[in-house]
């Protein structure tokens, strides 16, 4: 390679360091506390803290002692690379959605609906229809809930996008994300990526209003402990929330007036070890 494509290769890679190093930096903190806690959490399990056989979403054993995993499976990853997919993929997702409800909110979401729910649906279909007991871990669940978030919010601004010609609807998204991915990755649990996309849909329609916390309390919540809240380095209040431009979120290709660019996925990968890869619960 040359000089000059030598310094041309350094200066693309600097620049992109640069702007990487300034997107970091301005993560919300309920992003950057997964963003630390699931590679924390994965090398613990590493170390020998048995937390996989603790945390992850087991059938097997699930009664009223349990129910903690309904919570802690997003955390367990069966790999450094499983872990990895779903730190890239989860997190501009939940910075996007924290930047927009705040960070109180997004946390009892996360805690409540957005997690738990994916998993005792998808306890209910693999122990009562398909009389199954796979585990699961990871958190490609909670990415394609944040899709599919994120494509009916995009629908109301960019109703389809073209492909070659065909008018697709745009929150068909990530069902096709989901397809892709199983034939990508073939150890990946379509199911558990199934239950995330029907929370998710459920989630943007409104169809879950009634569990979400009321703004009202929060704000209340907020004011009386504000003087640690506004502390936090990080923390997005409900007053400094942003309205985001959904515009930019999903793909569109080809011609046509209504184009986006894609900035986003769900990704999973498949490996052998005890449960499947669930990837972003």
């Amino acid at each position: 390679m040359s000089d000059k494509g030598a310094e041309t290769v350094k200066i693309s890679v600097s620049a992109w360091m640069n702007r990487l190093t300034s997107y970091l930096r301005r993560l919300p903190l309920l992003t950057r506390a997964v963003l630390v806690a699931v590679p924390t959490v994965h090398f613990l399990c590493v170390c020998g803290v048995p937390l996989a056989g603790l945390w992850r979403l087991d059938p097997a054993v699930m009664d009223l002692t349990q129910m903690h995993r309904l919570n802690t499976y997003p955390l367990i990853h069966v790999g450094w690379i499983h872990a990895l997919l779903n730190v890239i993929t989860v997190t501009p997702l939940l910075e996007r959605f924290e930047r927009e409800v705040g960070t109180l909110k997004t946390t009892l979401l996360i805690a409540g609906p957005l997690v738990t729910f994916p998993a005792g649906l998808y306890l209910g279909i693999e122990m009562f229809v398909f009389r199954g007991s796979e585990a699961v871990m990871g958190a490609s669940a909670l990415v394609f809930t944040f899709l599919a978030i994120e494509s009916v919010k995009t629908s109301g601004f960019q109703p389809n996008y073209t492909v070659v010609g065909w008018e697709i609807p745009t929150w068909t998204t990530p069902i096709i994300w989901m397809v892709l991915a199983s034939f990508l990755w073939p150890g990946s649990n379509v199911l558990g990526h199934f239950c995330g996309l029907i929370i998710g849909y459920a989630f943007a329609c409104r169809y879950l209003r009634l569990l979400e916390p009321s703004e009202w309390i929060l704000k209340k919540v907020e004011e009386k402990l504000g003087f640690l809240l506004f502390r936090l380095p990080w923390y997005v209040n409900l007053e400094r929330r942003s309205e985001l431009n959904y515009m930019e979120m999903l793909p569109a290709v080809g011609g046509g007036p209504r184009t986006g660019e894609a900035s986003s996925s769900g990704s999973n990968a498949g490996f052998n070890a005890p449960g499947r890869p669930l990837g972003s619960a």
